[in-house]
């Protein structure tokens, strides 16, 4: 059920029947209800994740204000992998905007999967970072509209 889904998932596309096997087997399917905190800022992180059902917020707590949701993640999309590549606690509170299943694979295996397999490791990380380049290319969209309004008061 959940194999055919990864192949739709940029993340994976590019991954065979048999690589997909493999990053399913170190994988763990969890369930969280609407509401629920998936990863709190400051955190270890340990996984990435990847959205099979539902929605998940990601925010920040701003001091005064309270949340302050940055993005609405959904089915296909992924998060937990700032802390994949710099090993540093979560930069962001993800929590379930509604019911979600989410496939949670800790790092330690994302990497030793990718030591073991250079073909994999190499199609990660072009996916990677084709999705990083395009979430760059958003946030400096919104940082200029940012500023333009922030020029206008």
């Amino acid at each position: 059920m959940i194999q055919p889904f990864l192949k739709t998932v940029p993340l994976f596309r590019e991954l065979d029947d048999d690589e997909l096997a493999q990053v399913l087997m170190v994988g763990l399917v969890k369930r969280y209800p609407a509401g629920a905190v998936i990863l709190t800022e400051g955190q270890a992180g340990g996984q990435l994740h990847v959205i099979h059902q539902g929605q998940v917020r990601i925010s920040k707590v701003v001091p005064g204000v309270g949340e302050e949701a940055l993005t609405i993640l959904s089915p296909g999309d992924f998060f937990g992998e700032v802390e994949f590549f710099d090993v540093s606690p979560a930069s962001a509170h993800a929590i379930a905007h509604s019911d979600c299943e989410i496939l949670a694979i800790p790092h330690r295996e994302v990497q030793a999967l990718m030591q073991s397999r250079p073909d994999l490791s190499a199609k990660f990380l072009w996916a990677f970072g084709r999705t990083l380049a395009g979430r760059l290319r958003d946030t400096n969209k919104r940082m200029a509209s940012l500023i333009a309004i922030s020029r206008a008061f």
